[in-house]
């Protein structure tokens, strides 16, 4: 391929993946109406060969059709003759019999002669026939005893009969000669070897047509099939390229220079963040893009221009879709376009913002390594494998007397060091050379003393590169609390043992803690197990008194009502009315006793279902009714007819009884008591106040737990069981909602009931979460 060959190529690659950019559905619709083309004339071919069968086939029965019409004219034409000519002889003199008149006739007439001739005579006999018959039989019995044809004779003309022996014509004419009839038979299948013969001819004829076209249709698709797989081998290519210069942070570039246009591939696009565009780039469109202090586009064409140049290499900064400047390196070959004659540039664009920065951050590191060096108290120094002075701080300089000028990147060890005055070294001790590292490779540590008193640890290292390194520290601070530190000796030594006889005694106070908190455990679950088999007690009582209970209300309840006659005096009904109350409210406290050990036990389920808020306050209001018309309470509804939760609707009427009760109980008579719920976002709030006397706040934080209850009495003086509040508490918990009581003595009660608008899962309720 020659080089502009390969150019216009690179364009045509390059136009081609910007006019493939575009929404993901639109590709996948092309790609599925490409393949639908691929298969059409497969599909054209098959519904012509379809439609050529159909037609043949219709060809066919109607060219049967008129066969059999044709056969059925001249059948009907052949008869008249036939019998005209029948007449004549039988009118003949000498008269002959009508079996030989009938031979003669058919003879002379052989282009007229019907498969069967059959003569019968006034009496409907066949009486001659040719071919003969076996036996004369009743020309009726022969034609067929439904036909018309012996009935309305000349008028039916040719008909098509229906017999054991196959389908055939039959015509009957009367003769005027002699008394009788001359009826003649054709069977179909000898009128229709005509009409198979050809319609096997058409039928090769088509067969063979089918063939070519199955045949071509077949080529076709083979060779379209093989097209496609070419095609998608070709864009699986295409997308390899593009992923390889979508990782490589590359793009492809062509630059028509005569003119002035610039196409992109998607990738190009994709470094800029830019969405891909169809068609070309102008030059004024790519020179709005590039940093004003790079290189004009006018420069970088003239230079590639010049004479003997075939390529440029030139550094740039484009804006991206988010204002930011990307750094590409751009490598391109000039070229000659074979079409035209024009020239171009044809390369590749690199990325390499991460190289700028790199470097940038590179010389930023450098620059404050220096500056970290000269801030450091140690004399440094670096000399590089030729020992020339690579890096050396200020106090380096001082401690040598050096001057700053004479302190140059490069400059020769030698010459330095006939510039300066090395320090005077009284003494030097070497350092025990077990601390260095095991690949120091010649490293060496020291300390000198100087003539002025002063101390210096050194430090000297050989680099991996072959340079050297040295480090001085003034540790004169450091000698002179050497001395201090030795006599610290004694004292840590003895603070040490101390320590440890500190730790001897806290590891014995935590053997002594370890003990507790294993007897702690082991009452923990003597107490667990305790409070199982009280539930489990509860249980059982409860099941054991609901059982005398209810026999107690029944009997008390029909001697109330005296069904089985008087009980004498109203004392003895006001006795029963007591012990029926008694009993109905020892039996309602068992049932709450039960409940309550259910639900610690964790036995009861939620059924969650969707219901108006207002159907349960209505049927709680209901069943609180005939309590608060005894105390002339009045309850007030709050509640919009929209509202819907979706809960327990059992569990949420328990809940609201439970409430409406108490606030019945411990209202004052001809006092109010509202109820009502609100929703908001997806919480439902349900509420209920009366006007009573308040519970004092040291019992709030306990009401709500089992058998734990305010000092609050009743009027009757009884105080309950105290479980109604905690059984609606546990089952507002077993909804994942919220309880809570606001209340002041003399000034009411509120309690407010927070729960979910929608089911959350159904959880169990264990006693803790009760208490």
């Amino acid at each position: 391929m020659t080089r502009a060959s390969a150019a216009i190529g690179e364009s045509r690659f390059a136009r081609s993946r910007s006019e493939g950019a575009g929404p993901s559905w639109l590709g996948s619709a092309a790609r599925r109406l490409f393949d639908w083309m691929h298969a059409l004339p497969v599909v054209l071919a098959a519904l012509l060969l379809i439609a050529l069968f159909g037609l043949t086939f219709e060809h066919l029965q109607s060219e049967r059709d008129r066969a059999l019409a044709g056969a059925a004219r001249d059948l009907n034409l052949f008869a008249n003759t036939l019998a005209a000519r029948l007449d004549e002889a039988l009118s003949a003199s000498p008269s002959p019999t009508p079996g030989d008149a009938l031979r003669a006739v058919l003879a002379a007439n052989p282009d007229l002669r019907p498969s069967r001739a059959m003569l019968a005579d006034g009496a409907g006999t066949v009486i001659a026939a040719e071919p003969p018959l076996t036996a004369d039989a009743p020309l009726d019995s022969v034609l067929g005893a439904a036909q018309p044809l012996t009935t309305l004779v000349d008028r039916a003309g040719a008909l098509r009969l229906h017999g054991a022996g196959g389908d055939a014509f039959a015509a009957v004419r009367s003769l005027r000669a002699a008394p009788g009839r001359i009826a003649f038979v054709s069977p179909i299948d000898e009128l229709l070897r005509p009409w198979r013969r050809s319609a096997l001819i058409m039928i090769l004829l088509l067969g063979a047509a089918s063939f070519a076209l199955i045949g071509s249709s077949s080529a076709f698709a083979l060779q379209a099939r093989r097209a496609q797989a070419r095609a998608r081998a070709e864009a699986t290519m295409r997308s390899h390229i593009d992923l390889a210069l979508n990782r490589g942070r590359c793009g492809l570039w062509n630059w028509d220079l005569a003119k002035g246009r610039l196409v992109w591939s998607k990738s190009m696009f994709e470094m800029l963040d830019l969405p891909p565009r169809n068609g070309w780039l102008t030059v004024d469109e790519l020179q709005a893009m590039i940093h004003p202090d790079d290189e004009p586009v006018a420069a970088i064409a003239a230079r590639a221009q010049q004479p003997n140049r075939s390529s440029v290499d030139f550094e740039l900064r484009l804006r991206n879709r988010d204002g930011d400047w990307v750094w590409l390196r751009k490598r391109a070959e000039l070229v000659t376009d074979a079409a035209c004659g024009a020239p171009r540039l044809v390369g590749i664009a690199i990325d390499i913002t991460d190289q700028k920065r790199e470097a940038e951050l590179s010389a930023t590191a450098d620059q404050r390594l220096r500056e970290a060096i000269e801030a450091i108290s140690e004399a440094f120094v670096l000399w590089d494998s030729s020992n020339r002075l690579v890096l050396c701080n200020t106090k380096y300089q001082r401690l040598h007397n050096l001057p700053p000028e004479a302190a140059t990147v490069g400059a020769p060890y030698a010459d330095l060091a006939a510039l300066g005055a090395p320090p005077q070294i009284d003494r030097e001790t070497e350092v025990d050379a077990g601390d260095a590292a095991p690949d120091a490779g010649g490293a060496r540590t020291y300390e000198a003393r100087l003539s002025d008193g002063r101390w210096l640890q050194v430090n000297e290292r050989r680099t991996r590169d072959g340079g050297y390194v040295s480090v001085g520290t003034d540790i004169t601070d450091l000698k002179e609390h050497e001395q201090q530190l030795l006599k610290s000796e004694q004292l840590l030594l003895a603070s040490v043992a101390q320590l440890r006889q500190s730790r001897r005694s806290l590891e014995a106070q935590a053997q002594q803690l370890a003990d507790l908190a294993e007897r702690y455990h082991e009452q923990k679950a003597q107490a667990e197990a305790a409070n199982r088999a009280k539930a489990e007690f509860l249980a059982n009582m409860s099941h054991e008194l609901r059982t005398p209970l209810n026999a107690i209300i029944g009997f008390s309840q029909l001697m109330e009502g005296e069904t089985f006659g008087a009980l004498g005096s109203d004392k003895y009904r006001d006795y029963c009315a007591h012990i029926l109350a008694s009993g109905q409210y020892l039996l309602n406290v068992i049932s709450d006793v039960l409940d309550m050990s259910r639900l610690e036990s964790g036995r009861i389920r939620l059924r969650p279902e969707t219901f108006k808020v207002e159907r349960a306050i209505n049927k709680a209001v209901l069943d609180v009714a005939a309590a608060a018309r005894d105390k002339h309470v009045a309850i007030e509804v709050e509640v919009d007819a929209a509202e819907a939760l979706e809960a327990d609707l059992a569990a949420v009427e328990r809940i609201l009884v439970t409430l409406l009760r108490n606030a019945v109980k411990f209202s004052p008579d001809g006092g109010v008591v509202t109820v009502g719920a609100q929703a908001f976002t997806d919480q439902m709030y349900l509420y209920v106040e009366d006007a009573g006397s308040g519970i004092d706040p040291e019992d709030i934080s306990r009401l709500g737990r089992p058998f734990e209850q305010a000092d609050t009495m009743m009027a009757n003086g009884m105080k309950g069981s105290g479980l109604g509040l905690a059984i609606a508490n546990s089952l507002v918990d077993l909804h994942g909602g919220s309880l809570r009581i606001t209340s002041k003595p003399g000034e009411g009660t509120a309690v407010l009931v927070s729960l979910p608008r929608f089911s959350r899962s159904p959880r169990s309720l264990a006693l803790a979460a009760v208490a």
